[in-house]
């Protein structure tokens, strides 16, 4: 069985976006964003709890894909053993 490495890449950026009224928006690469108002992002308590809800859909989705990729791989080396 192979070894998986699990990465993780948080970044706060400047922006001038609206904020993000109703939680982590889904973007075309896959990820999530939210976007905190300035105040916000001058708190450590809120930026954290912005973060951990913007990582929330992020890692449900990657762990759900992780998933799905395993049991492709087992379902193609069952195949793949019942022809040898």
């Amino acid at each position: 069985m192979g070894k998986y490495k699990v990465k993780v890449h948080i970044e706060l950026i400047e922006c001038d976006d609206d904020v993000t009224e109703h939680g982590p928006v889904k973007e075309k690469n896959g990820g999530f964003t939210m976007t905190i108002s300035e105040k916000n992002a001058m708190s450590i308590d809120k930026c954290e709890q912005s973060v951990l809800v913007a990582a929330h859909p992020t890692i449900r989705d990657a762990i759900s894909k992780h998933l799905s990729d395993i049991s492709k791989k087992k379902r193609l080396k069952n195949v793949n053993q019942e022809k040898s």
